[in-house]
């Protein structure tokens, strides 16, 4: 019989026994024990810690992943006012049943000054039809850094040691500030969002499902950064942000 019949055979029983399995888990308020919506579940794998897949909690506090490869992996749970989860060790394979994770409990994030302790609002996320917005000066903690360190407090959203950007595990991201394009996002997309002090803006909107107003750019999503003092007028305006930041005159065109 031809040998490279055998090859085919041998190669589809190879591929076959390369299954993928889906992980489920649960995420509740430590305190209450009611089921907390809308967190941040990211993948990562062990050894790279690269983001692999991402998800979000329903109003079950339930969350699910599904198609992940045979490995080794770490799955971090974020929720806007509370202490970032990190589940270690979780070992997929080749299973048909779901790799159910044991409940993950969230404690609230507290912020103490002079000596009295202030819980930060819960309403910091507002659920839209097209898009997720998170209200940044209504966010306590969110007053100092840049805009980076803002991004990594939005659900789904995931930013590396380097300072990329993920949504959802895409890269293919497009930035807006202000509702427009901005020629500075051309360049090191890093370095211009630690530019960006985080004390401007006023809130970050996500959208995971751009329409067609979008060009091809950022099919995996939309991130539009709004500032608190809007002086962006028409195509060819300015938008002067000074803070100190990594560029030499300490300051940022984004016309």
């Amino acid at each position: 019989m031809d040998k490279r019949w055998w090859l085919a055979v041998l190669c589809c029983a190879l591929f076959g026994s390369l299954k993928s399995q889906i992980i489920t888990g649960v995420v509740n308020d430590s305190l209450s024990g009611h089921p907390l919506p809308s967190a941040t579940v990211t993948l990562l794998a062990a050894q790279t810690n690269k983001t692999i897949k991402g998800s979000r909690t329903n109003d079950q506090g339930q969350f699910t992943l599904n198609n992940i490869p045979p490995g080794k992996y770490l799955v971090t749970i974020a929720s806007i006012g509370y202490r970032k989860q990190e589940v270690p060790g979780v070992v997929v394979g080749t299973s048909k049943s779901p790799l159910r994770l044991k409940t993950v409990s969230m404690s609230k994030e507290q912020q103490t000054l002079k000596s009295v302790t202030v819980t930060a609002p819960a309403k910091l996320l507002d659920y839209r039809i097209d898009k997720m917005v998170y209200n940044a000066e209504k966010d306590l903690s969110a007053q100092t850094g840049v805009a980076t360190d803002l991004l990594k407090k939005v659900p789904q959203v995931s930013v590396d040691v380097d300072g990329n950007v993920e949504l959802s595990g895409s890269s293919s991201i497009r930035f807006l500030i202000n509702g427009k394009p901005s020629t500075a996002f051309g360049s090191n997309i890093a370095e211009v969002l630690q530019s960006i002090p985080a004390s401007q803006i006023k809130s970050i909107e996500v959208i995971t499902s751009p329409g067609a107003r979008y060009d091809a750019q950022g099919l995996g999503g939309i991130i539009n950064i709004i500032l608190k003092r809007n002086t962006a007028r028409g195509i060819n305006s300015s938008i002067s942000l000074t803070a100190g930041t990594l560029l030499e005159n300490g300051s940022l065109n984004v016309a």
